[in-house]
């Protein structure tokens, strides 16, 4: 189910934005947000900590962890870093574009 809401996300993302650089930002974006979520969940009250591991996952490699196995995870993962790598580059792209 995370996965698929995740794909939504990005598509409707990828038809709004209508640039790729956009999309992968948005891509890191949510990767941080999840992991953000996580550290407030794992650093605070068991209460608390439920209720963010029952409706959010830890990270997007969580997620493909969790619904793949075997060269479908490895390819996703190899994917996932390059989707990464790219976030740097377009952010320090911005950034350097800024100065």
């Amino acid at each position: 189910m995370d996965i698929v809401i995740i794909f939504i996300i990005l598509l409707i993302v990828a038809l709004v934005f209508k640039r790729v650089s956009n999309v992968i930002i948005f891509f890191g974006l949510i990767d941080i947000f999840l992991r953000i979520l996580d550290f407030i969940g794992k650093n605070t009250s068991s209460e608390i900590n439920n209720f963010i591991n029952k409706i959010f996952p830890d990270s997007i490699p969580a997620i493909i962890n969790n619904y793949s196995t075997g060269v479908l995870e490895d390819i996703l993962m190899w994917t996932y870093v390059v989707l990464m790598t790219l976030f740097l580059y377009f952010v320090f792209r911005m950034l350097l574009h800024r100065l």
